[in-house]
């Protein structure tokens, strides 16, 4: 073959709708080679028109060029069509109608009219077809809004997906699960249906693990809403549906009809046949031929009604049921009694848009916070909480002390269980102080598989991030993240220190001290001799000479002393190393060491050490010799 002679068909609604096509035309080439070249041409289009690329008739025909000895080495069949003729199963047209074999005349009692309606035919929608360059578009949508939703929900532990992504297992949690019927409550995941050619076919959901008419209701109006919003992609879908699955809950729909005219049916009399040995023959459902439905005796639709000599043998334990046996066995077995709810008061602790993933409940055992006192308004970190565990709800505060204005503040937590339906964490019972923000605190999980509480001391989570563990028992993820914390005033505090009878005034302390005049043996003690001062502890705030007297006086370590009192001048002041502040008395007095130091050590000769050359230096303005000339 010296060329390839075909023939070129360009639509008039090209470029906008239509596309081109090829037919070759040489009369020497097979038609199995004619076909593939012609469907090589159509799939050099296609995949233009996929990929979103400009393309023109020229670009087309030369790469058909390219690709012409492939295509004209390589036969490719076409897709093989199989004809198979619509007819039903014999035995379902036999059971559907059976032959009416005559009765006797003596078994018949009555007859009755019952209608038998006829199969109405059934005609199929027609499938609408699309162009090749909504496909493309279809196409890129889909793949770019499957990419979305496997990218933000991919890393959670009940998310799946098919490998051909024809559909998804998306897990749900909706925020308004009290207001959903009681058989869709359990629900955690939902599975997303999505078609090849979407969105030009609407996506739908199938609830997983919840069989009732509620949930027929929530796939049903899910498919009217997408139908009516096909723009929003499939994760604003998912977003909505969890937002208002209560909404769809509501949907009212029919059984599904036939959309076509059913003919009319035909009245036929039949006998009513009674069976001659009194039993009840099985009926057999049309639809489900496997299945039998055996009748109920007859025995067992026999009314009270009767006579009153009939009567029975036996009594049921009901009949002989008086009130005294009620009083007697109160119920049967003892009902434990429930602790009662924690007391809304302090400050509610909360997290809004809480996430459980495999978490049946979780609980909040140690709380780390930081506060602001309401004095100076100095913030503070507080670990470890205590929190509330006996019955009546009796909290032994944790006491804290400002360190700038020594303010008095005092902190409890009364915790409370979260799980789906409740985000609060509990009540921070506070005085003195108001709460600022919540630090990375202990969690413990329990699973949702197997109950099994994770073990002490928990998990570390802070807000903002997603905090992950393993059960112990079954082995499952269990995820879960505080995006949100809330703080809330719900009432007053449990307990406040100012409530409380005010303590009594301590006697002042007398030191027996005059300002200006020395202080007992100018502040010395038994431990130190060179210390002329006292000082006030900022433990106790009382006055000792020194920390060994602070210690032999008291049972608490002591703390370093911000204030002395002057051993000369008996003032108080704040802390200086060396001298008083108001006397310029020098209160550290150091041991002879013998040596001059610059003028700060010995300066008496006589007590100078041998090794100072300081000590056999003559005084200035004497002259040599001069001693000796006077004696």
């Amino acid at each position: 073959m010296d060329k390839l002679q075909c023939i070129l068909h360009v639509p008039l609604s090209y470029p906008h709708q239509g596309r081109p096509t090829l037919k070759v035309v040489n009369p020497d080439m097979e038609r199995a080679f004619q076909a593939n070249v012609e469907r090589g041409f159509n799939d050099i289009v296609d995949s233009t028109l996929r990929s979103g690329g400009r393309g023109s008739l020229l670009i087309w025909m030369n790469t058909l060029d390219r690709h012409l000895e492939r295509l004209l080495t390589t036969t490719e069949r076409g897709p093989t069509l199989k004809f198979v003729p619509n007819i039903g199963s014999k035995q379902v047209l036999e059971h559907q109608e059976p032959k009416q074999e005559p009765l006797p005349r003596a078994e018949v009692s009555a007859t009755e009219r019952k209608v038998i309606p006829k199969t109405p035919s059934v005609t199929k929608p027609v499938r609408r077809l699309y162009t090749a360059e909504e496909k493309a578009q279809a196409e890129r949508r889909r793949a770019a809004e499957t990419k979305q939703i496997e990218a933000r929900l991919g890393r959670l532990p009940l998310f799946q997906k098919s490998r051909d992504e024809l559909f998804f297992i998306v897990p749900v949690q909706p925020p308004k699960a009290d207001r959903l019927p009681a058989p869709l409550r359990p629900i955690k995941t939902v599975k997303l249906l999505v078609p090849h050619l979407y969105p030009l076919e609407p996506s739908s959901i199938e609830l997983q693990g919840v069989t009732s008419p509620e949930a027929k209701s929530v796939e049903i109006g899910f498919s009217q809403w997408v139908k009516e919003n096909s723009q929003l992609n499939l994760t604003s879908q998912i977003n909505y549906l969890s937002s208002n699955m209560h909404n769809f809950a509501m949907t009212t729909f029919e059984e599904v009809q036939d959309t076509t005219q059913t003919l009319p049916s035909q009245s036929v009399d039949l006998p009513e046949v009674i069976s001659p040995s009194g039993e009840a023959e099985p009926v057999v459902e049309t639809d489900k031929p496997h299945i039998r439905v055996i009748p109920r005796p007859p025995e067992w639709s026999v009314g009270n009604d009767g006579d009153d000599s009939e009567s029975t043998d036996f009594t049921t334990s009901e009949d002989d049921y008086t009130d005294e046996d009620e009083d007697d066995e109160e119920g049967g077995a003892p009902v434990p009694d429930m602790p009662a709810p924690t007391t809304e008061r302090g400050v509610a602790l909360s997290f809004p848009y809480l996430e459980l993933y495999g978490i049946e409940i979780l609980e909040l055992v140690g709380l780390y916070i930081t506060i602001k006192c309401d004095r100076c308004k100095e913030h503070m970190d507080v670990k470890n909480i205590p929190q509330a565990k006996d019955q009546g709800d009796a909290l032994d505060p944790k006491i804290e002390t400002c360190k700038k204005c020594t303010n008095t503040m005092s902190l409890g937590f009364r915790r409370q269980l979260m799980h789906a339906n409740s985000t609060r964490a509990g009540y921070l019972d506070l005085d003195g102080c108001t709460v600022v923000d919540l630090l990375p605190s202990s969690f413990i999980p329990t699973c949702a598989e197997c109950s099994t509480t994770f073990p002490g001391p928990g998990v570390v989570a802070v807000r903002g991030e997603s905090a992950m563990a393993s059960c112990r028992q079954c082995h499952r993820k269990m995820v879960f993240k505080i995006p949100e914390v809330k703080f809330l005033i719900v009432g007053s505090a449990a307990f406040t220190l100012r409530d409380r009878v005010p303590k009594r005034k301590q006697p002042r302390e007398t030191l027996g001290i005059v300002a200006g005049q020395e202080l007992p043996r100018r502040g010395r003690c038994t431990h130190y001799g060179k210390s002329y001062r006292w000082f006030r502890f900022s433990c106790c705030a009382k006055v000792f000479p020194c920390d060994k007297c602070h210690d032999a006086a008291t049972d608490h370590p002591n703390e370093h002393a911000n204030r002395m009192i002057c051993g000369f001048c008996s003032r108080e002041q704040i802390y200086r190393p060396d001298n008083c502040g108001i006397c310029r008395a020098v209160l550290v007095g150091k041991a002879g060491s013998g040596f001059w130091e610059g003028g700060k050590g010995t300066r008496n000769r006589a007590l100078m050490s041998r090794k100072d050359p300081r000590k056999y230096k003559r005084i200035g303005g004497s002259k040599v010799g001069s001693s000796s000339k006077k004696k």
